[in-house]
C-alpha cells in the first residue's frame, strides 16, 4: 500500500504565518505612504498661506500714516484679542476725514490645534467707536477683521507656539528695495520672520521679510 501525501496542519500553520507577515509588511508599507502623503499635503498648505498671508500683510501695512503726520503711528505693542495677550504690530491711517486703525497678529485658532496670521481693527472702545489720530495704539480696543493665513503646529510637543514675529526699527530704506534710497530720511523699518515648513521640520533659521513704512519718517 501507498503512502498518501497531502497538506498537513503544519504546513497550513506556516503558510498562515507567511501570509499575515507579508499583509504586516504590506499594511506598514501602506501606513508610511499615507503618512508622508498627509504631511506633504499639511506642508504644502502652510507654505502656500504663510506665502499669501505675507504678501497680503505687507499690502496693508503699506497704508501705515497715511494722510498722517508725526511718527507715532506705527508700534510693536503687546494687546489683547480675545483674551489671548499677544505681541502685535499696530497702526493707522487716514482716508478723507475717516481713520483707520489695523494691526497684525499671530493668534491661536479657535481649537487651538493651529496658528492663525490676522488683521486686527482698533476702535476707540467695545461700542466701535473710530480710532482717531492721537490715541495711543495699544489702549485701543482690538478685534480680528480677517484671517489672512492659516498655519501647521510643527512643534514636536504641540503647544502651538506663535510662528509669526515683527520688530521695529528706523532705516534709510525704499519699500520692496525698489527705487533709490535717501540716506539722510528715516522710515520706520519692520522686520516680519516666519518659517516654511521645511525650516520648522529641520530647524533652520527663519525668514525675514523687511517692510519699509514710506509714508512715516521718524
Amino acid at each position: 500500500m501507498r503512502h498518501q501525501t497531502g497538506v498537513t496542519l503544519i504546513s497550513l500553520l506556516v503558510g498562515l504565518v507567511i501570509a499575515m507577515l507579508c499583509v504586516i509588511a504590506l499594511l506598514s508599507s501602506y501606513r508610511v505612504v499615507v503618512k508622508s502623503g498627509v504631511e506633504s499635503r499639511m506642508a504644502t498648505s502652510h507654505d502656500t498661506q504663510l506665502q499669501r498671508g505675507l504678501t497680503t500683510a505687507q499690502m496693508f501695512l503699506q497704508n501705515a500714516g497715511f494722510g498722517l503726520s508725526g511718527s507715532n503711528h506705527i508700534q510693536t505693542s503687546s494687546i489683547e484679542v480675545n483674551s489671548q495677550n499677544l505681541s502685535a504690530l499696530l497702526w493707522r491711517y487716514k482716508t478723507g476725514t475717516s481713520t483707520f486703525c489695523q494691526g497684525l497678529v499671530d493668534i491661536k485658532s479657535s481649537d487651538n490645534k493651529k496658528r492663525q496670521l490676522v488683521l486686527l481693527q482698533g476702535t476707540q472702545d467695545s461700542s466701535s467707536t473710530s480710532c482717531d489720530d492721537t490715541t495711543n495704539l495699544s489702549t485701543l480696543t482690538w478685534k480680528v477683521q480677517s484671517a489672512l493665513a492659516t498655519l501647521e503646529d510643527f512643534s514636536d510637543d504641540k503647544t502651538n507656539p506663535v510662528q509669526i514675529n515683527f520688530t521695529q526699527s528706523s532705516s534709510a530704506c525704499t519699500p520692496y528695495g525698489a527705487g533709490k534710497v535717501d540716506a539722510s530720511v528715516q522710515h520706520p523699518l519692520i522686520l516680519i520672520s516666519a518659517k516654511t515648513s521645511t525650516q520648522h521640520i529641520a530647524g533652520l533659521a527663519t525668514v525675514e521679510i523687511p517692510v519699509c513704512v514710506v509714508n512715516i519718517t521718524v
